[in-house]
C-alpha cells in the first residue's frame, strides 16, 4: 500500500502543477491583452515566476537552507535546535535524528509515524511541520517553533495549580488529544512535557513519534520483563506528602528517562498488559494522571523508583486515593467535581470517559466556554526567536540537568557508529515541504487559486480516490484539465 500512496501522491503532485502552470498561463494571456501595460517587462515578469517555482520545486532541501540560531532541546535519538529558513525567513524547530541509530534501535517507523501526523495536522491544537527532509545520515523535521516552552517546566515553576487554571489547561489538552483522535491516530505517550504553550498562552499537542504504529519485539519484551518483575510486589504505601516529596526529588533531575513505551506515571494499565489489547482510551487515562497531578502536586502513582511506579500502575485500584493537603486552600482547591472528573478517567477502560464531548459535559468543565478560552499565562518574549522559556545549552548550570541523558546518547552514539547502514527504501516518501510559498506563486497576477489538497495520503480511502482519478489520465480517459479543474469534493465521489 505504501508504494501506491507514494505513486498517486507524486503524480497528483505532478498534475496538480501541470494544471496549476496552464492557468497561470492563461491568466497571463489575458491580462497581456486586457490591459496597457507594457508586454515586454509582464512577459519577464511571468517567465521569472515560472523559472523560480521550478527551480524551487527541483531543489534539494537540506540543513544548509537553514541558519541554526541555538539549541533547545536534547534527546536521547538526537538534538532540537531553533532556526531560521534563509531564503524566507521563517522560524521554525528543527529536530536532528541519526538514521543508523534510528535503525538500529527500531525506531525508524516510529519517526515515520510522526511525519505522517504532522503532515497530515491542520488543527492550531497540534504543531504544524513546515520541512521534512534528510541526508546521508540524518532525518530533519523542521517544524512550528512553540515558544512558550512546556507544561512541565511551568508546573515544576508552579506546584499545584489553582482550579481555573487546571481547568483552562485542562480543556486545552482534551481538545488536542480530541485533535489527534479525528486524524486516527493514538498518542499513547502523553505527559507534561508534550504539551507546549505558544506565544499567546494557547496548548498545542507535539511529540508524536509513538502514536499508533507497531511496537518493535524489543519494546515488548521490555514491557514483559517489567511486568514480570512487579507482578507479585506490593505496593509500597505513601502518604500524599511522600508523594511531593518523592515528585520534588524528581524534579532536580528532569531528564529522567525511561526506556519504554509512554511514561509509567500516566501509561494505562492496558499498556502495561501487552497481551491485552488497547485504544485511545489510554490517552484518557493519561489525562486523568495528568489532571491530578495539576491539582495534587504529584503524580497518582509516584514512587521512590522507576520499578516501584511500576507496580503502582500495576495495582492502580490500590494506590489511587485522594490526596491530602495540610493546607486548606489547596484541600479547597481539589473539588469534589474535580476528583470525580478523575476517577472517571483513571478507572477501568468500560467505564473511562471516551470522548472530548463526554470530557465536556462533565460538571468540572461547567460554565466553561471551550471555544472562547483565555490563558492564565501568557509568554513574555522580546522576539519571535525568543528561547527564554527553554534550557540554555551554553550553561553548566542547565546542562548538568541534562547529564544522564547526554551519557545515554553518547552511548547511543557510539551504537549507531556501529550499525549497518539502513536500506535506502526505509525512508523513501520521508521528504515534505509545505506549500504556501508555492500557492502563493500560483496566484500568479492576482487570479484565483484553487488548493487541490496537497498533504500526504493517510488513508486507504483517499489513496484510492486519487489513484483512480490519476489511473484515468494514464488510461487516457481523461485529460489533465478535466481531472483536476474539477472541484476538490468532486473528489469524495469521484469513481
Amino acid at each position: 500500500m505504501v508504494w501506491r500512496v507514494d505513486f498517486y501522491n507524486y503524480y497528483y503532485d505532478l498534475l496538480s502543477y501541470l494544471h496549476q502552470r496552464r492557468q497561470r498561463q492563461h491568466h497571463y494571456e489575458v491580462t497581456v491583452h486586457a490591459t496597457h501595460v507594457d508586454r515586454d517587462a509582464l512577459t519577464r515578469v511571468h517567465l521569472t515566476n515560472e523559472t523560480n517555482m521550478l527551480r524551487a520545486r527541483r531543489s534539494r532541501m537540506s540543513l544548509d537552507h537553514f541558519q541554526l540560531l541555538s539549541q533547545i532541546g536534547q534527546g536521547g535519538y538526537g538534538c532540537v535546535y531553533l532556526a531560521r529558513k534563509r531564503d524566507t525567513g521563517e522560524i521554525c524547530a528543527v529536530k536532528k535524528m541519526s538514521k543508523r541509530l534510528l535503525h538500529k534501535l527500531n525506531e525508524a517507523q516510529h519517526i515515520l509515524t510522526e511525519r505522517d501526523i504532522l503532515t497530515a495536522a491542520k488543527s492550531p491544537w497540534l504543531v504544524r511541520l513546515f520541512y521534512a527532509f534528510q541526508d546521508a545520515a540524518c532525518l530533519y523535521l523542521a517544524m512550528e517553533y512553540v515558544p512558550g516552552g512546556d507544561l512541565r517546566t511551568l508546573l515544576n515553576h508552579s506546584g499545584i495549580l489553582r482550579l481555573k487554571n487546571a481547568r483552562f489547561y485542562f480543556a486545552e489538552m482534551a481538545m488536542a488529544v480530541d485533535a489527534l483522535h479525528q486524524l486516527g491516530y493514538i498518542h499513547r505517550d502523553l505527559k507534561p512535557e508534550n504539551f507546549l504553550i505558544d506565544a499567546a498562552g494557547h496548548i498545542k499537542l507535539a511529540d508524536f513519534g509513538l502514536s499508533n504504529g507497531m511496537l518493535s519485539q524489543k519494546r515488548i519484551d521490555s514491557i514483559r520483563q517489567k511486568l514480570d518483575a512487579v507482578r507479585g510486589r506490593r505496593p509500597v504505601p505513601r502518604s500524599s506528602a511522600q508523594r511531593r516529596q518523592l515528585q520534588a526529588t524528581r524534579r532536580d533531575n528532569p531528564m529522567l528517562a525511561y526506556s519504554t513505551v509512554g511514561s509509567p506515571d500516566y501509561m494505562a494499565p492496558e499498556v502495561l498488559r501487552y497481551t491485552v489489547g488497547y485504544g485511545h482510551l489510554v490517552d484518557y487515562w493519561s489525562l486523568g494522571c495528568i489532571l491530578f497531578e495539576f491539582l495534587a502536586g504529584h503524580t497518582p502513582f509516584a514512587g521512590a523508583t522507576i520499578e516501584e511506579v511500576w507496580a503502582n500502575v500495576y495495582h492502580w485500584e490500590r494506590v489511587l486515593v485522594r490526596p491530602t493537603f495540610n493546607s486548606p486552600v489547596a484541600s479547597a482547591n481539589l473539588t469534589d467535581d474535580a476528583w470525580h472528573l478523575i476517577c472517571r478517567l483513571i478507572t477501568h477502560r468500560e467505564h473511562r470517559l471516551s470522548s472530548f464531548e463526554a470530557i465536556r459535559q462533565h460538571p468540572f468543565l461547567r460554565g466553561l466556554d471551550c471555544t472562547n478560552l483565555r490563558p492564565p499565562f501568557v509568554p513574555s518574549l522580546t522576539s519571535t526567536e525568543d528561547t527564554g522559556y527553554f534550557d540554555d545549552f551554553s550553561d553548566p548550570s542547565d546542562m548538568r540537568a541534562y547529564r544522564d541523558v547526554l551519557e545515554r546518547q553518547a552511548h547511543m552514539e557510539e551504537m549507531g557508529r556501529d550499525a549497518v547502514e539502513p536500506p535506502r527504501a526505509t525512508f523513501v516518501g520521508f521528504t515534505f515541504r509545505h506549500r504556501s510559498e508555492e500557492q502563493k506563486c500560483a496566484a500568479g497576477f492576482g487570479g484565483d487559486h484553487v488548493d487541490f489538497g496537497h498533504a500526504r495520503i493517510q488513508t486507504q480511502e483517499t489513496a484510492s480516490r486519487k489513484g483512480t482519478m490519476v489511473m484515468r489520465w494514464l488510461a487516457g480517459e481523461a485529460s489533465c484539465r478535466d481531472i483536476l479543474a474539477c472541484e476538490p469534493a468532486a473528489w469524495s465521489t469521484a469513481t
